[in-house]
């Protein structure tokens, strides 16, 4: 028997999977492509897009966003420009001040509706080295396109 508590915990959530999914369906509209799981430096970045020259780092989670910026940390080697999606209802203002305060774009899948959002652009990162750029590009090239 589920008690309230977990009926309302498992509304409220969904497997990260169905967040990469809709993020990737709204970039690939936005004519980037996409790739899932590239490793990078210990870790695998969850989403990568590109878009002619520019690589965007998408890191997914379903809660714990503070876990999602310390792995955009290692991201910002890499990427032009980092975000963070995260399945939730709506933003509060200290994930939004946060994700503004290291640069990073933030999109939202709400949970009520599974429609997937920009709610923040990322800015521009400055602060790729191009040693390890290169070596995401090589792992990049073992992976196939997502779409």
């Amino acid at each position: 028997m589920k008690t309230s508590h977990s009926k309302k915990n498992s509304e409220r959530s969904v497997p990260e999977h169905r967040v990469v999914q809709a993020v990737t369906d709204l970039l690939v509209a936005q004519r980037y492509r996409v790739r899932h799981e590239v490793p990078n430096m210990g870790q695998s970045v969850d989403i990568v897009a590109t878009r002619g020259s520019w690589l965007t780092c998408v890191e997914a989670k379903v809660r714990d966003w503070s876990r999602a910026i310390s792995q955009c940390l290692a991201h910002e080697q890499v990427a032009d420009f980092i975000c963070i999606a995260i399945g939730i209802e709506s933003v509060s203002e200290g994930l939004l001040r946060r994700v503004a305060s290291y640069g990073y774009g933030l999109i939202v899948y709400r949970l009520s509706d599974g429609t997937c959002t920009w709610v923040r652009a990322p800015d521009r990162n400055r602060r790729v080295w191009q040693p390890q750029r290169r070596r995401l590009a090589s792992n990049m090239r073992k992976i196939d396109y997502a779409h």
